[in-house]
């Protein structure tokens, strides 16, 4: 049994890279999906505004009738 504990050794070491490698891909991914949020965030901050509706209609009884 004394013969293994080197690749348990090198198991765990593995396994911390592997975890250090995945983290690190995490937190890059949630920086990137965080600089696209601003950016979408910004670009509806700068967008004009819907057009007004022009002049309202007036109520059918308010217009004089056709001759």
């Amino acid at each position: 049994m004394p013969d293994n504990w080197g690749f348990v050794i090198a198991a765990y070491a593995v396994t911390a890279l592997v975890l250090g490698a995945y983290w690190r891909r995490l937190t890059r991914l949630e920086r990137n999906l965080a600089a696209r949020i601003e950016m979408i965030n910004r670009s509806r901050e700068t967008l004009p505004s819907p057009p007004k509706p022009g002049h309202p209609r007036p109520k059918p009884a308010s217009r004089p009738p056709l001759p």
